[in-house]
């Protein structure tokens, strides 16, 4: 009986360190799974056999690493998505069914000046259009897919954006439902294309009025021919020779000016006497000014010689600024051209004490073809491009271009040029070493 009660007690001892033993291999199997770590089969007394849980083993050992190499990938496509998203120039928001934002990305938060934490924010606080939440609407409902054109007031500005959406597909039934928009901001090209109609209106009209004109003349010479007296035929072919010298130099005018703006016109810098350049400017406008009542002045900084420019293009500056006051500042008697240092840069104006320009007109007076007095403007032969053409050339070289004006008292034009010659080097240095305390030494020392 005793042994009998021994080996009963040693068969239950045996059972519940199995049980315990087993216990520990499920806890291990546990920790494995939740760690997503393989289990180690070859353990000391082969555990998993023993128990007849090696094929257990061998399944939770797969199936964890078919899950880590999933994680693994879905870890990389999140990676490429971000970093798609991050480098993207197009804005692009994700929002869920109650317009929260999920995602915004880098651009859009530019766009859209986002700052801070934007997740669970609406997404009307940042984009304020009607236009838009219609769009998100018919989207969410499958109604619209393409592109739109929407609308937004910032300010005093209104900026145009081109909008896309689509649903995203969720598999997960619980989850919220989110959309994906993208946004590409076109205000610019918006401009740009107004401009474009705008330069397209302005050279067919410009045209129009020589090109009607030799059309009239040369049809009234041909069918008129013989009977068309001497004088009258001199008239009209002098009248299509002014209208075509007219059309020639606006082609040549127009030609320039998409050059200059378009960045296809090189611009040939070499170090040139301005004092040459003016007094090249005065010989050429002498003969068209009226004798004794009307004079060119010119103060010129004596420090000021040779600079680095182009000196057929800031010769062209000078001439057309000044015909520009030959043609249409009445009552003019003197032009006067100053040149002097200022901060690093060279200051040029040309001032007249003609009529002046009404104060509205000034700000557009380098605009393409903007003319003050319109018509008196076309009968003078002017094209509407040439202070145009003196603002690119300008800037083109540095520099920066203004102008002020009072009416019936004259009008100023002001550009700059950078101090680029050798004797603003010498200047730059000798102003160095004084600082320094030292005596300024000549350059050619």
């Amino acid at each position: 009986m005793g042994v009998i009660v021994f080996l009963l007690a040693v068969w239950v001892l045996y059972l519940l360190l199995r049980l315990h033993r087993l216990r520990a291999i499920l806890r291990k199997s546990s920790e494995a799974l939740e760690g997503r770590k393989s289990m180690l089969l070859n353990e000391k007394g082969a555990w998993p056999k023993f128990y007849h849980l090696d094929r257990l083993a061998r399944e939770i050992n797969t199936l964890t690493d078919i899950q880590r190499h999933t994680l693994r990938r879905e870890e990389g496509y999140l990676q490429q998505i971000e970093t798609a998203l991050e480098n993207l120039i197009e804005a692009v928001v994700i929002v869920n069914d109650e317009n929260q934002l999920v995602m915004a990305n880098p651009a859009a938060r530019r766009l859209l000046r986002m700052e801070g934490r934007t997740e669970g924010k609406r997404v009307e606080q940042y984009l304020q259009s009607p236009q838009f939440l219609e769009l998100m609407k018919r989207i969410r409902a499958g109604e619209y897919s393409g592109f739109q054109e929407i609308e937004m007031v910032r300010g005093k500005t209104s900026h145009t954006f081109e909008v896309t959406g689509a649903p995203i597909p969720n598999a997960d039934p619980q989850a919220p439902d989110l959309t994906l928009f993208v946004l590409h901001d076109i205000t610019r090209l918006k401009v740009l294309e107004g401009v474009r109609k705008e330069f397209v209106a302005n050279v067919s009209h410009e045209l129009r009025t020589p090109v009607t004109i030799i059309k009239g003349y040369a049809d009234t010479l041909v069918e008129d021919a013989e009977s068309l007296p001497p004088e009258d035929r001199a008239r009209f072919l002098a009248k299509i020779q002014k209208n075509v010298d007219r059309l020639h130099l606006l082609l040549e005018d127009l030609l320039v000016l998409s050059r200059l703006e378009w960045g296809t016109e090189s611009v040939s810098k070499e170090p040139y006497s301005l004092p040459q350049i003016l007094r090249e400017l005065q010989e050429n406008i002498q003969p068209r000014l009226e004798q004794g009542g009307q004079r060119v002045l010119v103060d010129i900084d004596p420090m000021i010689d040779r600079l680095m420019i182009d000196p057929i293009k800031i010769s062209r500056v000078f001439q057309n600024v000044c015909d520009n006051i030959t043609r249409y500042a009445k009552g003019f008697t003197r032009i006067q051209i100053r040149a002097h240092f200022e901060d690093g840069r060279v200051r040029i104006s040309i001032e007249d004490d003609g009529c002046g320009i009404p104060t509205a007109d000034v700000p557009h007076i380098f605009e393409r073809f903007y003319r003050v007095d319109k018509g008196r403007s076309r009968e003078l032969g002017g094209t509407g491009l040439g202070l145009s053409i003196v603002k690119h050339i300008i800037q083109l070289h540095g520099g920066q271009v203004s102008a002020h004006s009072v009416e019936g008292e004259g009008t100023r034009i002001e550009f700059t040029l950078p101090d680029t010659s050798a004797e603003a080097a010498a200047r730059g240095l000798n102003s160095r070493r004084t600082r320094r305390g030292t005596q300024p030494v000549d350059s050619d020392a």
